[in-house]
């Protein structure tokens, strides 16, 4: 996880290795990935799992985080100005 933004001129430029639409994201399924994440993280064991366990954790917990703040009524097309977002 991580990456690099750059903002200037009203646009926002995002260089990551992986991405995915807030609207592609299942409720369901990202709240279940967070569950198993959580356990995972708990029994972890030995500093490689610890750090992958982590890794998963964030990552679920970004997907969970993400559907909480987008409202339905939101409009995320790559063209949508940022302030009409918030």
């Amino acid at each position: 996880m991580g990456g690099f933004a750059r903002i200037g001129n009203n646009e926002i430029t995002v260089l990551v290795n992986d991405a995915e639409k807030g609207s592609d994201i299942d409720s369901q399924e990202a709240q279940q990935t967070l569950e198993i994440a959580e356990a995972n993280f708990r029994k972890a064991e030995g500093k490689r799992q610890k750090i992958e366990a982590n890794l998963a954790l964030r990552r679920a917990r970004t997907r969970v985080e993400t559907i909480n703040a987008i409202s339905p009524e939101a409009d995320l097309r790559q063209d949508t100005p940022l302030e009409t977002l918030w």
